[in-house]
Parts: C-alpha cells; structure tokens; sequence
C-alpha cells in the first residue's frame, strides 16, 4: 500500500485500438488531469495516431506500446506482466467491453500490482463464447469495479458492487459555431436550407451505420447524413450508399480531430446502434445543443437533456416520423439561445470531465489507503 500523499504510479490500458473511440476519449480526460499530480502511463497494442501522441507529450503521460494482443496473446500477456513488475504500478486501470479484460487484469496480478481495476464501457459483447469462458479468471482477477453507466455495470458485474464514472465533457469545447458549420457544410454542398444528419462512431455491427441508409433513402431529398468515423465496414457501406445513388446525400468524413466542428454543422443527430453503454458521442452531441434520435437499445441513462428520443430498430416508419417531427421547428439560432440550460443539465447531472477525473483520482487514493 502507498500513502495518499505519495504521488500515485498509474498505466490505463485500452483494450481496443487507442484511436478516435469513446474509450479512449475517456482515457485520455482522465490522464491528463491525473497527469497533472501523478505519474501516469496508457498502454497501447496499436501504432497510435500522432495527433494522440502529441496530446500524450504535451501532457506529460507515457506512451508504452505493446503489440500482439489479437495475434499473439501468450506474448502480449507476458511482455505486460513484465512491464507492470518493472514499472511498480500503484494502479492498472483496464478499459474494455468484456471479460477479456481478464488478460490484463491477470497479468497485473501476477505482476505484484494490488490495485487492479475494470471498467464496463458497454452493456453487450461480440465475443459471448470467450467472454464466459475467461469469466471466472476475470472476476479473481479485479480487485474493483467501475462503468461507464448503470446497465453496463449491473451487464458485466452481475449484481456484484461497482464504481459508476460518467463519461465526462469539456462542455466549453462543444458550444456551437457558426463559422465552423458553414465551413464544413460548404464543404460538403450543404445548402442552409438543407437538414443535416449526422452520426458518429466506428463502422461495426454495433454501431449499425447501414441502418440509416433505407431511412434516408425515404425522406425527402433535402435530407442529407454525415457518417463520421472509420472501421471495418466502412468500404461495405459506402458501396451500398453508391449502388442505391446516395452519394449526393450521404457523406463520409472519416475520423476527425475537431469533432466539435462537425457537430455545429449537424442539425440532428441519429444513432442506430445495436446496442450501447453510455456512448461519447451522444453526450457530446447533446452539450451541442442537438437533438438526437437513438435506436431503443441505446441505455436510457443516456438522454441527459431530455433531447434524445428512443426509436425501435424495426421500424423505418418510425424513425422517418421522428426525423420529420424533430426537424420541423429547427433553426441553429433556437438551438444556441438554449444551449446554457441544456449545457447546465449535463453539468448536473455530472458529466464534467473534471470533475469526475478528480471523483476517479480520490477512488484510486481510498483503494490503496
């Protein structure tokens, strides 16, 4: 056990790819205040994007790589343990969706680490067979529990005890700007007349993208969508946006680093996804003032503002519907002139970054008191 005023030695790992995604959003808000009085690593199996390795350095957080966990994990496993029993890690924090997360959890075990903690970002797996089969060795593993949300603990911990940590905003970075909307939507041919669509995240199953293409396809052409994010079905959905002669209406960004800017060019935001914990991008959409349309197994925890509206997935009339209603009395103006009150019950409801880096950083302190 170390002292409370001892400076604490932390390594976050993201279990996927450090990259543009929700997890490692929060890794990085987390470390950068946590940075600031503590010695802190993240550990990444991916070759990390350097607009995340210039945050990294300009925030004094290491950077330590190690590669293999899909490919070679016996010698991903082994190299970490031997990392974390070099380093002497007060804290190894894991980030992940699964019980998976038992690779990382084990090792820092073995390593000697007694502060091992797991953190639940999402309320389903793709990997249900290995999840139940590394169950048991992932629950001797932890020594503490946390999510993103409420479903995603109770998904993950079946009713045993955990830490909730929102996933916090700097609320001052996503106030709408007219120059950037009008920027972005030039870019793309965007008149001002014209309803902008738009949805953020990694092209997989889960985040379902190919969903909203039928939805667009029905709505009136003034109708346009702003895909933004890359992923392993990114290429699949593009062909069936070209094949069905969408590609005037719908638009691929790929990942961006102003997120901020494409959320003020946004008129409304849509998510069709399969199935979330409590996903980034629709709290950072909602502290843009927009109004956001969901998919109903998007974790009610979610609707922060009392903008977001849950849609079935199994039923186009009804997004088409919501779409329609929702972007009937629009203006940007309107949406700016109320961004304080929604901005506030974000705040209230405690998705301010830093507050909860410092709830985070006392949760660390009273596990090793």
């Amino acid at each position: 056990m170390i002292s409370v005023r001892t400076i604490m030695k932390i390594l976050f790992i993201n279990t996927i790819k450090l990259d543009k995604n929700g997890i490692t959003t929060f890794i990085l808000n987390n470390a950068k205040f946590l940075a600031q009085t503590n010695d802190v690593s993240i550990l990444a199996s991916n070759e990390v994007d350097s607009s995340i390795r210039n945050i990294l350095v300009a925030n004094n957080i290491k950077l330590i790589r190690v590669p293999y966990r899909k490919k070679k994990p016996l010698q991903y496993f082994q190299e970490l343990k031997q990392i974390i029993k070099n380093e002497k890690y007060d804290v190894v924090h894991v980030n992940g969706n699964s019980a998976t997360m038992s690779i990382e959890l084990l090792a820092a075990r073995l390593a000697g680490c007694n502060c091992r903690i797991a953190h639940a970002h999402n309320t389903v797996t793709d990997h249900a067979i290995i999840h139940n089969l590394l169950y048991p060795i992932f629950d001797v593993s932890l020594t503490a529990r946390m999510a993103c949300s409420n479903a995603a603990g109770q998904w993950l911990y079946k009713g045993k005890s955990f830490y909730t940590i929102n996933n916090g905003i700097n609320m001052s970075e996503y106030v709408p700007n007219l120059k950037a909307r009008n920027s972005i939507r030039d870019k793309y041919g965007i008149k001002e007349s014209e309803i902008l669509l738009g949805n953020i995240g990694f092209f997989n199953l889960q985040k379902n993208q190919e969903a909203l293409i039928p939805i667009i396809e029905q709505l009136d052409k003034k109708y346009k969508l702003l895909l933004i994010g890359d992923g392993i079905l990114k290429e699949k959905i593009e062909k069936i946006v070209n094949d069905h002669h969408l590609s005037t209406r719908i638009f691929f960004s790929g990942n961006v680093d102003n997120v901020e800017d494409y959320l003020s060019a946004i008129d409304l935001f849509v998510m069709t996804s399969k199935f979330e914990g409590l996903p980034f991008a629709l709290v950072e959409a909602q502290a843009s003032g927009l109004h956001c349309i969901v998919s109903d197994k998007v974790s009610k925890e979610a609707d922060l503002t009392e903008n977001v509206q849950f849609v079935s997935l199994n039923n186009d009339d009804d997004w088409i519907d919501t779409i329609l209603n929702a972007s009937k009395n629009y203006t940007f103006e309107r949406r700016v002139s109320a961004l304080n009150n929604v901005q506030r019950r974000i705040t209230d409801k405690n998705y301010d970054a830093q507050k909860n880096a410092k709830y985070l950083e006392n949760i660390f302190k009273k596990l090793l008191e």
